[in-house]
């Protein structure tokens, strides 16, 4: 956490003729506003024209020989040098969480953060990281702020921040370096476009309207990708590299976790995830916390059966990891993050590569995450606004309906290669069927629009 210092700012500021409250934005350009940066830590930064073009006003800022690792610019100063914030609330939501400066630094790979916080209490911030990628050339760096640098605050969206603070080559001093000088320009929020709905339970990859990002830490990498059994079935792919520490995992979606609360009741206390794992016999933790206090949460591990195999893993949240708390139905419980081959790191087992899918509340029996087999069914139209026809080679017994909560909405008895479900009464979401041949069970996934 970036500590809060008493200093001397070093105010220098373009004075305009008329003077109006800061807002994103911020271009240095705009002949209304009295644009100012401050300084701290021993930086020493001046507002100028941008030398490759006579109409463009850029920062330049000079991390001096004598500056402290910590030491940055806030943006924003009034006329009398009184640091003052933006005209409004930096407009983050559960889906838009970035930033963007545009830079020009003289080293590629050097680390610069970005503080945003709320300009009347500094208590409140949440702080984020990216790397330069070229030297002595413009590039527009990107700051996700629901990925927070570690050690500092959760993105908080109750909380105002309408103030914002740079740091180039953080945690470096200027002694290590030696002085440096960076350009700037171009502070923006930025949108992802047509919001996608929250994630939520279950977990299939599949839903084109769903936000599917995933959050990693200790070093996993994790990104979306056909499953690597064949088929169409897109499913998530997380590598605990040789970096990683034994604690390194993913997070199933932002931080801000899942749409609705996981469902545990006394009797209720299992969650259900499809995994693939090039190693039998290793411990996958899987943890679910509230999304708001990181501190209320409950773990519980299992291990793999097999390898380079699909298998249906059950985690029992009665049964909690030692050392870490019990359930308790009282907290609500909205997120929830995957740790593979846990209590081992990468450096120890090697860079390993695992899949999973179908993050489920429940059992395999109720939330069904066995594969389709498609030479033996067929279903349509998928997605459903009135009814779903099932087809199968075989005589289809039953068929029984899910829904995103992992329960069972209907069961339909039948002695047919043929059978049609009804779901115009259904609200609309994603359910899982699970059909009973006389030689084979399997499973499907359909939306209802």
């Amino acid at each position: 956490m970036i500590k809060n210092f008493t200093f001397s700012f070093l105010m220098l500021a373009a004075t305009l003729s008329f003077a109006q409250g800061y807002d994103l934005p911020l271009t240095w350009d705009d002949g209304a506003v009295t644009y100012g940066v401050v300084d701290f830590g021993g930086n020493a930064s001046t507002i100028m024209v941008d030398p490759a073009d006579a109409n463009n006003m850029i920062v330049k800022s000079e991390k001096t020989a004598g500056a402290q690792g910590w030491a940055g610019t806030t943006i924003g100063v009034d006329v009398s040098g009184t640091v003052t914030s933006f005209s409004k609330k930096i407009p983050f939501t559960n889906t838009d969480t970035k930033m963007s400066i545009k830079v020009m630094s003289p080293d590629a790979g050097i680390t610069v953060r970005f503080k945003v916080e709320d300009a009347s209490d500094p208590t409140k911030s949440v702080e984020t990281e990216a790397k330069t990628t070229k030297a002595n050339e413009w590039e527009v760096l990107v700051f996700d702020f629901s990925k927070q640098a570690d050690g500092t605050a959760l993105l908080d969206l109750n909380k105002t921040y309408n103030k914002g603070s740079v740091f180039f080559n953080f945690n470096v001093d200027g002694a290590t370096a030696g002085a440096k000088t960076y350009y700037w320009d171009n502070v923006e929020f930025m949108t992802a476009g047509p919001t996608k709905d929250q994630i939520n339970l279950p977990v299939t990859f599949e839903d084109t309207a769903v936000d599917y990002t995933l959050t990693d830490f200790g070093d996993m990498v994790s990104t979306i990708v056909a499953d690597p059994a064949g088929g169409t079935n897109m499913v998530a792919m997380s590598k605990k590299v040789a970096s990683s520490p034994t604690w390194a995992g993913v997070t199933a979606g932002t931080p801000f976790g899942f749409k609705d609360a996981i469902p545990f009741t006394a009797t209720e206390t299992k969650m259900t995830v499809k995994v693939y794992s090039p190693d039998a016999d290793i411990t996958v933790r899987l943890k679910v916390e509230d999304a708001g206090d990181p501190t209320k949460s409950c773990e519980t591990d299992t291990k793999t059966t097999k390898s380079d195999a699909w298998e249906d893993m059950v985690f029992d949240f009665s049964k909690q990891a030692d050392g870490t708390a019990a359930l308790d139905l009282m907290i609500t419980y909205s997120k929830a993050s995957l740790f593979f081959n846990f209590g081992v790191d990468g450096a120890t087992a090697g860079e390993k590569t695992y899949y999973w899918d179908d993050m489920m509340f429940g059992e395999p029996d109720n939330s069904s995450v066995k594969e389709l087999t498609s030479t033996t069914l067929s279903y349509f139209p998928n997605p459903v606004t009135d009814v779903i026809n099932i087809n199968a080679n075989a005589t289809i017994n039953k068929v029984i309906v899910s829904n995103s909560l992992g329960q069972v909405v209907a069961q339909i008895d039948a002695t047919a290669s043929q059978v049609a479900v009804d779901m115009s009464a259904y609200e609309n979401g994603l359910y899982v069927f699970v059909v009973e041949t006389n030689n084979d069970t399997i499973s499907f996934k359909a939306a209802k629009n």
